[in-house]
């Protein structure tokens, strides 16, 4: 019986710990959290069993907790990142959407990133819906294999657009056939759409100087704004780091409007 009183009693204090009135002061956090200590240090196998009996309204707990305080943390970020003009060289870059929207998402990704490959598909889903909005990528490759494959997702921008988006898909699709054999499945995609794959190689080797300038143009943003790990987003002047789920990508569009 003591046992299920003293459970019954965390589980009551939890639920009032990660309440809003708790977060608004409205209750002696020093005293809750004494208590609860003094609780847990008698009684330290209390906690699974709670857990175990209250599983599903422990974590549906939890899980809301953990969303309001990565909201505060958002925001909080936010108020101080939209004090901070940003300004990114958007020339020749690829993107999508509409060209004359009034809000831009500049995306610093690298092909072969797992997030990155990730993102690409919820931020195209999000221009997608919104008419409003513009994608700009920006390159930030980690290693040879993943500049070979700016190289030529640039120079085939400037050839045909809607391909090179096609090859920035394909690419991510195929991710780990691209790793092994980044040269072999880039002619491969190209062949696919049409191309000569030989003279595309040829073609990206020619101008590989000035792709090269470009993406070294992106790195010194990376430096500029230290930008650490792919991939790295500015909606606004606001930064979301790693892959977004669309409702922060909302959220954050949102803000920026404010």
């Amino acid at each position: 019986m003591k046992k299920l009183l003293t459970s019954g009693l965390i589980f009551g204090l939890s639920l009032v710990a990660l309440s809003p009135a708790y977060a608004e002061n409205k209750i002696d956090k020093e005293a809750l959290k004494k208590m609860l200590i003094e609780v847990l240090n008698e009684n330290p196998d209390i906690l699974f069993d709670i857990m175990q009996k209250n599983n599903e309204e422990f974590i549906k707990t939890i899980t809301n907790a953990s969303k309001s305080v990565r909201e505060n943390e958002l925001s909080n970020q936010w108020q101080k990142d939209i004090k901070v003009e940003k300004k990114f060289v958007s020339e020749n870059r690829p993107t999508l959407g509409n060209e004359n929207a009034t809000n831009t998402i500049y995306i610093f990704s690298d092909f072969l990133c797992s997030y990155c490959q990730k993102s690409a598909q919820i931020v195209e889903s999000f221009i997608q819906k919104h008419n409003d909005v513009k994608l700009v990528f920006k390159a930030y490759p980690k290693n040879e294999a993943g500049k070979l494959a700016m190289r030529w997702f640039y120079y085939l921008n400037q050839k045909d657009s809607k391909k090179a988006w096609q090859l920035h898909d394909t690419i991510f699709v195929h991710q780990q056939a691209f790793g092994a054999s980044p040269l072999a499945v880039l002619k491969e995609i190209v062949r696919q759409q049409g191309f000569d794959a030989e003279d595309i190689t040829k073609e990206v080797e020619k101008n590989k100087a000035s792709l090269d300038a470009m993406i070294d143009q992106d790195l010194k943003e990376v430096k500029k704004y230290n930008i650490q790990g792919t991939p790295y987003m500015f909606i606004n002047n606001l930064v979301l780091i790693g892959a977004q789920d669309l409702a922060t990508l909302e959220s954050a569009l949102n803000f920026s409007k404010k």
